[in-house]
């Protein structure tokens, strides 16, 4: 066998002296491959990545959509305001986020600015749930401008996109009572008892028709419905205050100063007057006389809270003090019935028939055609002849 000398072996290494001329005009080629093989393997996962970080943008959004909504129905529209800007820059296409977007304006009282948001987002593709809601808003702010009208178009128009939802009847009934038209809301909600009468804001709704057409038991029925193992303070009140109108003085007094005890805002002066009036009615006048102290304190002329307390003196055996304020209270209300009669009634008990009859001739002025037996009794024939 033929051996090669040592400096004939090929040189380990030396591409240009053992690569084909063939493979290298072929390495372009390779190169370019091997590029095109990359840039395929990442487009991919160039894609899954974006996606996912719009899928992680879209839930920080969500994340800030719920914090701003807590935000606002804790009636702090400004910290709503900064969470709703935040979550708008992470998805600003979402028309959830411009519908909230336009009830924190509505709650800082831009209402121009609130209706042309809603007015821009484009409804066509949105769920229907969505298109109803955004009417309802609309139907909100019309109604704020007094737009009766316009405001029960936009209603009706969430009604008809959401059939299954109560809030948009219930807004129907709503703008109807603010129109006076009482008996056709009435006659409205009966015609969607069947599908929405077991919901609490229907029988809320029904209670309103019912206590603006003066039918007071009829109100307790439906406010007893709602409050049914609810505690709400605004649900207990009305419920308290159609009993007061019913005379139903201790289940009133039990649910007023329950209000009393447990509501986190302070009393109103027309609820601690019924309370007032519950316990003067349950011969109860001294904690009667505590509660009218606190609202004469802040309201020295008020004339309600005035003949009330002549009342609480009277039932204590203060006479000289009841008819004090009693006259103090006819002063600030000279053409008020109850006023008349409640110094009528103090003057015919003292002996002075000649100013109770005065006053019993009166209240047939102020009040004619309107019963008074307190004035019947005062003109009687019988009580003219003790002169």
């Amino acid at each position: 066998m033929t051996r090669h000398p040592r400096s004939a072996r090929p040189v380990r290494g030396d591409l240009r002296r053992t690569t084909p001329a063939g493979l290298l005009c072929l390495a372009p080629l390779i190169v370019a491959g091997i590029t095109l093989l990359t840039s395929g393997c990442t487009a991919p996962q160039r894609q899954a990545r974006e996606e996912a970080n719009e899928r992680w943008k879209h839930v920080r959004a969500q994340v800030k959509l719920r914090l701003a909504s807590d935000q606002l129905a804790a009636g702090h529209a400004e910290k709503a305001a900064a969470e709703l800007s935040e979550a708008l820059r992470l998805d600003p296409s979402d028309p959830h986020l411009r519908t909230l977007q336009a009830r924190v304006l509505l709650a800082q009282g831009d209402h121009a600015t609130a209706q042309r948001d809603l007015l821009g987002i484009d409804t066509s593709t949105a769920p229907s749930e969505l298109r109803a809601y955004t009417e309802y808003l609309l139907g909100t702010i019309e109604q704020q401008r007094r737009h009766w009208d316009e405001a029960f178009n936009h209603f009706v128009r969430a009604a008809h996109e959401d059939p299954d939802d109560v809030a948009y009847p219930v807004a129907i009934v709503q703008n109807m009572l603010q129109l006076g038209e009482a008996r056709e809301a009435l006659d409205f909600l009966r015609a969607h008892e069947d599908k929405f009468g077991w919901t609490g804001a229907f029988q809320a709704a029904l209670a309103e028709c019912h206590e603006q057409l003066g039918n007071w038991p009829a109100a307790v029925a439906a406010w007893e419905q709602v409050a049914d193992g609810n505690s709400i303070p605004f649900v207990r009140e009305r419920l308290a205050l159609a009993l007061h109108r019913c005379q139903r003085w201790p289940e009133a007094a039990t649910h007023l100063e329950w209000l009393l005890e447990n509501d986190a805002k302070p009393p109103t002066a027309p609820l601690r007057l019924a309370l007032a009036h519950c316990l003067l009615e349950t011969q109860r006048p001294a904690e009667a006389q505590k509660q009218l102290a606190l609202v004469l304190r802040d309201d020295p002329p008020n004339a309600p809270a005035l003949q009330l307390l002549a009342r609480c003196f009277a039932e204590q055996g203060q006479f000289d003090r009841a008819r004090q304020t009693a006259d103090r209270a006819l002063q600030l209300a000279p053409d008020d019935p109850q006023a008349l009669e409640l110094v009528a009634a103090l003057a015919f008990h003292s002996g002075d028939r000649k100013k109770a009859r005065a006053l019993a001739q009166r209240i047939a002025v102020v009040a004619p055609g309107t019963p008074s037996p307190l004035a019947e009794r005062i003109l009687a024939p019988q009580a003219s002849a003790e002169k």
